[in-house]
């Protein structure tokens, strides 16, 4: 299925760059399809890092307005997804920032508990809830590459493009986030 995803979504690219040559020369009605096309995307991406639902809405709009200003400065050195994750990204470490010099030393979300239910038919939901508060429980930077490689499906150097880091630094997030992953299922699965 990933094989099918992966080759879709280069179906679309060389529509998204024509989309965003229009952006640049002023299309209104091309940006509201840039926007239809990964408003989603760049939404479940912001919220992989940001809580507050509020504030997800507020970094998304602002990483499209960016998209409508800077779209002359796409270089094509990556997908148009990728280019505005990368703003998307920026966004919401400003927005981060912004909030530990405001809110010093606010307290982390606590991970739901998800005991275990005796009926087997509750027992797949239960594991996806383990599953998604361990991965919610993950720091934020192994968090955003495990949102980014599983849920968006996308490559190595796509999420080293988008975290401005090497290939290197990706793969070690990934693993070390998946230890970590393991761990938490395996103390969660003996309680």
């Amino acid at each position: 299925m990933r094989a099918s995803q992966r080759q879709d979504s280069n179906e679309e690219r060389p529509a998204d760059a024509v989309l965003l040559a229009r952006v640049a020369e002023g299309d209104m009605a091309a940006m509201k399809a840039l926007y239809m096309a990964h408003a989603d995307a760049v939404t479940r991406f912001v919220r992989s890092r940001v809580r507050d639902e509020a504030e997800v809405a507020d970094i998304v709009q602002d990483t499209m307005l960016t998209v409508w200003h800077a779209a002359a400065g796409f270089q094509g050195r990556s997908t148009v997804l990728s280019w505005i994750l990368s703003m998307a990204r920026n966004k919401t470490v400003d927005h981060i920032r912004k909030q530990a010099r405001v809110t010093l030393g606010a307290p982390d979300e606590e991970i739901p508990d998800s005991d275990p239910d005796p009926e087997a038919a509750l027992g797949a939901v239960q594991d996806a809830a383990r599953l998604r508060a361990c991965v919610e429980a993950l720091p934020e930077r192994q968090r955003a590459v495990v949102h980014l490689a599983y849920y968006e499906d996308m490559t190595l150097g796509e999420i080293a493009g988008i975290e401005s880091v090497p290939e290197g630094t990706v793969k070690s997030r990934i693993y070390h986030a998946k230890q970590l992953l393991l761990r938490c299922l395996s103390r969660d699965g003996q309680t």
